[in-house]
């Protein structure tokens, strides 16, 4: 009976051990799966986004700024975060943070790649390139007919943020090529190995990352006897954020891709 009953204790104590053993990789899997799903939402709305810049810029003669207005209004449901129904604070809100996202160079990137200032100076119909009775019309260039001209072709590079703890500098090193695994604890990736595959989010996570680094900093250096002021100041270099709007510009972030492709309805005017 004795020997049952230290059976019975050996068998627990073995399940409670492999259950500390999985539980680090367990943890790991589960909260990779929600940044994953996040990462996923960010790419759908991103892809309508980009048809819907591609569709303004269709409408507004392929105006650079008109694509990327069109691409703010399709991300501001994105940013919209109520567990309510959205009101008009909210949409405003959001629309304003996805016009800050996208016309931002550090954040967002928004590429006409056709028709080319290239085929568009190579046509050499003048100050435009016309949408109507094409096919009537034989005129190329480089490369490029004139109905090949009438489609606009845009592409989308969105820094989506990781917000997710503790995997967000797991993605975050997978996708910049980081090779110390320091990037992985609290220390900032400058500080041991740079990103060997820069991309356009770098300049944003460096600048977060030299917030962190000063708010590691502050912690440290709290024995010395920060005033107020000063630890208010330094706690701020985190990251910026917006007034009014409370949207954290930092956090570490990875780049998303779309592309869309949409014949144009009004002619084609190429800006500088």
């Amino acid at each position: 009976m004795n020997d049952k009953r230290m059976l019975r204790k050996k068998l627990k104590g073995q399940a409670m051990t492999e259950y500390l053993i999985i539980l680090p990789s367990l943890l790991l899997l589960i909260l990779g799966v929600i940044q994953l799903a996040f990462i996923y939402q960010a790419k759908s709305t991103l892809n309508y986004a980009t048809f819907m810049g591609a569709r303004q810029g269709a409408l507004k003669n392929a105006n650079l700024n008109s694509v990327k207005d069109g691409v703010a209004a399709g991300m501001t449901p994105y940013f919209m975060h109520t567990s309510t129904a959205p009101d008009m604070p909210d949409l405003v809100k959001a629309r304003l943070i996805s016009a800050i996202e996208i016309f931002n160079p550090k954040t967002a990137s928004v590429e006409i790649l056709s028709p080319s200032a290239a085929a568009f100076n190579a046509l050499n119909l003048g100050g435009s390139i016309p949408n109507d009775n094409l096919m009537y019309r034989t005129a190329t260039g480089d490369g490029m007919s004139i109905q090949d001209a009438n489609l606009l072709k845009i592409r989308v590079t969105y820094c989506v943020k990781l917000i997710v703890p503790f995997v967000d500098r797991i993605i975050y090193g997978l996708a910049t090529g980081i090779q110390s695994v320091t990037n992985l604890t609290n220390e900032s990736f400058w500080q041991s190995n740079a990103e060997s595959r820069p991309n356009l989010c770098s300049a944003m996570n460096a600048a977060y990352g030299n917030g962190d680094t000063t708010i590691q900093n502050m912690n440290a250096a709290e024995a010395s006897g920060l005033s107020g002021p000063q630890k208010t100041a330094l706690a701020g270099a985190l990251s910026s954020v917006i007034p009014g709007l409370n949207w954290n510009l930092g956090g570490w972030r990875i780049p998303i891709t779309s592309e869309a492709i949409v014949r144009m309805q009004s002619p084609v005017i190429m800006t500088p």
